[in-house]
């Protein structure tokens, strides 16, 4: 910085919490950099040992995460918004449910993000480091689709950017609960250039502008890569924070249709409601201070791969295997070294009678003052080399496969055996999974709770706006109002990808199978055949739908065609008799016509 030592109220908040992670034992930061340090191969940084010995590495964290990951997203995620009564809040000229513009958008912009990508880095580093944070904000520069067609002048965008646990801070670090902090800092490094633009243009005082300079304060960033920048010879990078916290402000109160309500005096009423305040700044000047975002909540959701008691912190799965990958690469380093030290034998000769050893190969030694009754191998010959114990072995392998089985990792899960039984590979697959179940609880929390937020900006910024519906397999464009959205309660449900790849291979082998016994027709089968597995499946089930339509239609016209040709047949009074029949009379009448007359004898 420039010299002046003068930290923001909010720096000082920033500096407690990084206090706070630097008395946790094992030290926070420590921790972080220590599990991406083994994940990503480099497992002998303070491990000690002797320079001369090997060091090799067999990675069985990354193998155990990859996995573990993979298990808990094996298909697309939706998030689905339910009213509590489906009877109500139908738009008139389309009678499509308010719900139905919130499940669009955000199906919308789950694509826009590439989610389920996001998803698995957030995976990724939870398991890695314990935490991963998702922060969402709305980008005044963004244009729906391109700003194209019907979008055209529409403004802003709901954004998603995925944050590490070492740049959160909460102002209650022993709650783990976001809606109950009183205060939420995100951190992050940015280049000065960027936020001297963002400092101009929220108006801010010139001498604060140029008070924001380069600094070197990377070292609480995660990993080694994040204590490395480029080094330019322009204005670098800088430290900033962004502080959300609640504040009790007085608002008019307004009708379902948006209208301020006035008292009989032409009085507006108002209401105390509780809105989320966004500060940014650097060390010592802000950016922008006490911005009303009018969220009623605040704008990140938390992810813990484990949640630990009394700390807002989560445990990573490579902060309990990792004594167990040290002892593995030691183990493993110890039996190389000794092979190397020992595996070839050491020749060894009498000196008085050999003056010098020559060990290449086929070269002749000689040998000087004995005798031929002298054996041979009294003057030379080679030391066997100590056995080593099969034990080391043994332990290695039970170190292996104890540390996968904890974690829930059989060779049924990963595909280790033969196919031979596949209900009991199920089975197996089954109870193997169940420690995962408190991950994927949290991840479906974590989601979920991107759902409410999401919820929450569209109704604070979107405005009217158009929206994008498929319905029966086609998309159409249809305006709507988000402001709605402030005066509705709707139940967030995420739906994540089953965890089991064999329980949908079952499923789908009975839907084979009904389907090949004729239990069920093709439609039925579509309709419940997982989506990414056909592509363009509601398409196709309509264009099904339309074809059995159009045969039962021309099955009916081929019936009218046949009555008609066997009513042509019948005489003039048995005609009359049958059009002045009433319809239901006419249907007997036509069933009796069609019956095979019995043949005479």
């Amino acid at each position: 910085m420039n010299g002046n030592s003068h930290y923001t109220k909010d720096w000082e908040l920033y500096i407690a919490g990084k206090n706070y992670n630097n008395r946790l034992k094992p030290n926070y930061y420590d921790t972080v950099d220590t599990n991406l340090a083994f994940f990503h191969d480099d497992q002998w940084r303070n491990v000690g040992g002797n320079d001369n010995m090997p060091k090799p590495q067999f990675n069985i964290l990354k193998r155990v995460i990859t996995f573990l990951v993979a298990s808990l997203t094996t298909s697309k995620t939706k998030l689905h918004f339910e009213p509590l009564l489906y009877s109500i809040n139908k738009e008139e000229t389309n009678n499509i449910d308010i719900s139905d513009f919130a499940n669009a958008q955000v199906s919308n912009l789950f694509e826009k993000w590439k989610m389920d990508f996001k998803i698995k880095d957030a995976l990724f580093d939870a398991s890695i480091t314990g935490d991963c944070g998702a922060h969402l904000y709305f980008d005044m520069s963004k244009r729906p689709y391109g700003g194209s067609g019907a979008f055209k002048g529409i403004k802003g965008e709901i954004e998603l950017e995925l944050v590490d646990g070492v740049n959160v801070y909460f102002g209650n670090a022993n709650n783990r609960r976001v809606d109950s902090q009183p205060y939420i800092i995100i951190a992050g490094r940015s280049t000065v250039k960027e936020l001297q633009a963002e400092a101009k243009r929220y108006k801010q005082d010139e001498r604060d502008i140029n008070t924001i300079d380069s600094d070197l304060s990377y070292m609480e960033q995660a990993g080694d890569a994040g204590k490395i920048e480029v080094e330019t010879d322009g204005d670098g990078k800088a430290l900033y924070i962004i502080v959300y916290r609640k504040k009790k402000v007085k608002r008019v109160k307004k009708d379902e249709f948006g209208n301020e309500i006035t008292n009989e005096l032409g009085e507006k009423e108002t209401e105390e409601v509780e809105t989320i305040m966004a500060s940014k700044s650097v060390e010592n000047a802000y950016i922008y201070k006490d911005i009303d975002t009018e969220l009623s909540c605040y704008p990140f959701a938390w992810l813990n791969w484990e949640k630990q008691k009394n700390q807002y912190h989560g445990k990573a799965v490579c902060t309990g295997i990792l004594p167990n990958q040290i002892f593995i690469n030691r183990m493993f380093a110890m039996v190389m070294y000794h092979l190397m030290m020992s595996a070839f034998p050491k020749a060894v000769y009498n000196a008085d009678l050999i003056s010098n050893w020559n060990n290449e190969i086929g070269s002749a030694i000689g040998v000087r003052g004995v005798g031929l009754e002298t054996n041979i191998k009294n003057v030379a010959g080679y030391l066997e080399p100590g056995t080593m114990s099969n034990q080391i072995f043994q332990v290695i392998d039970l170190a292996m496969q104890f540390t996968k089985e904890c974690l829930g990792i059989s060779d049924a899960a990963i595909g280790n055996i033969k196919p031979d039984n596949t209900s009991a590979i199920i089975a197996v697959q089954k109870s193997s999974a169940i420690p995962l179940e408190n991950p994927r609880a949290n991840l479906y929390e974590w989601i979920e709770d991107i759902g409410k937020i999401i919820f929450d900006m569209m109704g604070a910024y979107y405005g009217t706006r158009p929206v994008v519906l498929e319905q029966n397999g086609e998309k159409t464009v249809v305006d709507f109002d988000f402001t709605q959205f402030k005066d509705h309660f709707f139940n967030v449900r995420a739906d994540v990808g089953e965890s089991s790849f064999w329980s949908e291979i079952a499923a789908l082998q009975t839907l084979d199978n009904l389907l090949a016994s004729d239990r069920i027709n093709f439609l039925q089968y579509l309709e419940r055949v997982p989506d990414e597995l056909i592509p363009q499946k509601q398409q196709l089930i309509t264009e099904v739908k339309a074809k059995i339509e159009a045969d039962q239609q021309a099955l009916l016209q081929q019936q009218q065609v046949d009555a008609e040709q066997l009513i042509s047949q019948l005489s003039p009074e048995e005609q009359q008799a049958f059009y002045s029949a009433p319809p239901e009379l006419q249907q007997q009448m036509l069933a009796q016509i069609q019956q095979p007359q019995a043949p005479q004898m």
